[in-house]
């Protein structure tokens, strides 16, 4: 499994500025190709790669906000070739197809399948399988996602009980907004990120999402920080930075 990271940028005013990429993250395994989270500028950040968008076998979307789903019609409409070809699966939550609806009507057609998301099920895609977690504390349904034993992906969320076992893997991938906790904004902070990998205990933790005080704290700074004092590997993605598992 390949994982490419296509922006790395969280929040209304990373996104908004594009201090960093908000493009979402591409996995490719054998001939499967998924693309997670297509935010703001995907459509650019994957030709800017030169990946072929028509040989894309799924989007998945965490939740509906727009530094997570933004570019998501624009990306059914080159995954199935303006809907000429009847292929490729969306998955995301029920709230992004009925209440204020992120996916436009008249693309729902376009692919083979729209899949609606539920709590801790399986799904298949090619060679890839991945497994919801239950619902994340935020302010919309939001999903994180395991990819068998081998990646966690922990998107928004405020820090709750049993997050860091939900998404436990040998590589995790975390979303880091906010360097301090606030009350009434359900995003991980630096101290809840290294609570997870404390008690995940991942081979290797992948910081990504920033938020601007992470952006401004230098994000790789506060991983090698965090490596030495955990004795984890954590890493800071940057921009078009590809891992193979």
């Amino acid at each position: 499994m390949k994982l490419t990271f296509m922006g790395t940028a969280g929040a209304r005013f990373m996104v908004a500025k594009q201090l960093a990429a908000s493009g979402g993250l591409y996995i490719e395994e054998g001939n499967t190709r998924i693309s997670l989270d297509p935010g703001p500028g995907a459509i650019v950040q994957y030709a800017k790669r030169k990946v072929d968008l028509t040989k894309l076998d799924a989007i998945v979307i965490s939740h509906r906000h727009l530094d997570h789903s933004n570019d998501v019609n624009v990306m059914i409409e080159a995954m199935t070739e303006g809907g000429f070809q009847h292929r490729g699966r969306l998955f995301c939550p029920s709230d992004a197809l009925d209440v204020d609806p992120l996916v436009l009507n008249y693309l729902r057609r376009f692919p083979q399948e729209v899949v609606r998301l539920e709590p801790q099920k399986s799904y298949t895609v090619g060679d890839v399988t991945f497994t919801t977690t239950p619902r994340h504390v935020h302010q919309v349904e939001t999903y994180g996602f395991r990819f068998g034993s081998r990646l966690g992906w922990v998107t928004d969320s405020a820090y709750y009980e049993g997050i860091a076992e939900q998404h436990k893997a040998d590589v995790m991938v975390i979303h880091l907004v906010l360097m301090d906790c606030r009350t009434g904004l359900p995003h991980l902070c630096l101290d809840d990120a290294e609570r997870i990998i404390r008690e995940a205990k991942p081979r290797l933790a992948i910081l990504t999402h920033y938020g601007m005080t992470v952006w401004r704290a230098h994000p790789w700074e506060l991983a090698a920080d965090l490596t030495q004092r955990i004795g984890t590997e954590v890493k800071a993605a940057r921009d078009g930075m590809s891992i193979e598992l």
